[in-house]
């Protein structure tokens, strides 16, 4: 999935309008994400992440910091990763330790990696979810008006029609996976099918560019 047309769709969304949050949703999201910070990285910047997918692998920004020319270390050490495994221990790490985290660091960008999956634990009630769902978005808006940059990942693959799910997770789950790409700013949408990968970048409803790799 190496295309420099997907490499600048991903690069966009590291930099949402003011207050808002970007998306990059689909299967090989993380990764894709990760390659493309390794140059912001580089170039000095500090990040923070939450990851509530296990899915952060640092030999993805390593490897991309090399191609680069860089040092892999150097860039790894400019990244601070928190990990999550339900919805509540997401919930806790942005309303309280992701803020402070940003200022200790002095971050301006937070990457968000697994939100709506940590939603699909079926010993969590739909309604408990939804509380939890609205406290971790109101604490992502909050960070994002304060001028960081937010980045939500996701791994579901979007299917055809503007219909997204998030993988096998309870039918009234896949709302809240829809709700960020509806709200995402630019998101970027990857699919793969037997023919390839295919992607799409969207702002504000507006389809700004697609194409396959």
């Amino acid at each position: 999935m190496h295309s420099p047309d997907i490499d600048r769709a991903s690069s966009l969304c590291l930099s949402p309008p003011p207050g808002k949050m970007a998306g990059i949703f689909g299967d090989g999201a993380t990764g894709l994400v990760l390659r493309t910070l390794a140059g912001p990285l580089l170039r000095g910047e500090n990040v923070v992440a939450v990851d509530g997918g296990n899915r952060f692998d640092p030999y993805e920004i390593g490897k991309a910091a090399k191609a680069l020319g860089g040092d892999g270390k150097e860039a790894l050490s400019r990244i601070r990763v928190s990990r999550a495994f339900t919805c509540h221990q997401v919930e806790a790490l942005l309303s309280r330790r992701l803020p402070e985290a940003l200022s200790r660091f002095d971050a301006r960008l937070a990457l968000i990696i697994g939100l709506p999956e940590t939603f699909s634990d079926a010993d969590v009630s739909y309604a408990e979810a939804c509380r939890v769902f609205r406290n971790c978005l109101s604490a992502l808006r909050r960070v994002a008006l304060s001028g960081t940059r937010v980045i939500l990942v996701g791994r579901g693959e979007p299917p055809a029609k503007n219909h997204y799910s998030v993988g096998p997770v309870p039918g009234n789950r896949s709302g809240f996976f829809r709700y960020l790409v509806r709200t995402a700013e630019p998101v970027l949408l990857l699919r793969r099918s037997e023919e390839g990968w295919t992607w799409e970048l969207r702002r504000a409803e507006v389809q700004l560019a697609q194409g396959a790799s």
